[in-house]
């Protein structure tokens, strides 16, 4: 569908009416428009800046997770989580984007305004932290690891879901980009672990121990490598991971579970 629709195809460029009714996310994240805004105006233009400093803002761009709110704020070189709130208040008075709604934004049961959550409860701390793990990143070249020590901060934690979206953006600048677990390691969000479950045929919440779940993982990475086509490029652990959440969303649609929370809008209008 991306291939076509960059093509310059006409909609719809699928025969699936799922596919072509609700949002679903690339198959690499690299594609989605958000991460290549990033990429060319968050990330590239500061390669060369210290590593803590590089990873505290790929935190900072997910936990928003809106070009349109990184773009009004900027690259951060120092901390002073007033300006933040204040500009997230500002923009939400004027009706303008300030959070995601791909994914929920933890805020560890604060009651107040979210950016007040985001920036006090879990980007200063990280902000205070930020060298200690780049280190980390550095010293072992593992991301495993440096997940490790950024999930006992709070807001990274549980399934590590918020780390591992942070880290998966390390993973393409200095600070992860020479990772050597990048294919034996990644931890599987919420959406993920419907998606194993999904395919073991294990009731949809059953809980499992994160070592399962990457092996599970690896073992459909192994088969991606064997039966997709050679025209299609190589799939990391990552991808699959990413992919399982979709195939969660997909077939909550299909099974009359649940709708996924956006649909689809092709120039200006929603596909039915």
């Amino acid at each position: 569908m991306r291939i076509t629709k960059e093509a310059g195809k006409p909609w719809p460029w699928s025969s699936d009416p799922i596919l072509n009714a609700y949002k679903f996310t690339n198959v690499k994240r690299e594609n989605d428009r958000t991460t290549r805004w990033m990429r060319q105006n968050w990330t590239g233009p500061n390669e060369d800046r210290p590593r803590g400093e590089i990873l505290f803002n790929c935190a900072l761009f997910r936990y928003f997770g809106t070009l349109e709110f990184a773009r009004a704020l900027g690259w951060q070189r120092s901390w002073e989580p007033t300006t933040v709130i204040k500009l997230a208040r500002e923009r939400q008075l004027n009706g303008e984007r300030v959070f995601t709604g791909a994914y929920i934004v933890p805020t560890l049961g604060f009651r107040g305004a979210k950016a007040e959550a985001v920036a006090n409860l879990i980007l200063s701390p990280l902000w205070t932290q930020k060298d200690r793990i780049a280190q980390v990143a550095t010293d072992t070249g593992r991301w495993e690891a440096t997940a490790a020590a950024m999930r006992i901060l709070p807001g990274f934690g549980g399934t590590g879901f918020m780390a591992k979206e942070v880290l998966q953006d390390a993973i393409q600048t200095p600070v992860l980009r020479h990772a050597v677990d990048r294919d034996t390691w990644c931890p599987a969000g919420p959406g993920a672990r419907r998606g194993l479950n999904r395919i073991y045929s294990r009731p949809l919440m059953q809980v499992k121990q994160e070592p399962l779940l990457i092996a599970e993982m690896v073992h459909l990475l192994e088969l991606s490598r064997v039966h997709l086509p050679s025209r299609m490029p190589g799939l990391e652990l990552h991808d699959i991971q990413f992919q399982l959440c979709e195939f969660d969303k997909y077939e909550r649609v299909r099974l009359g579970e649940g709708r996924p929370r956006s649909r689809y809008r092709f120039n200006g209008w929603f596909a039915d």
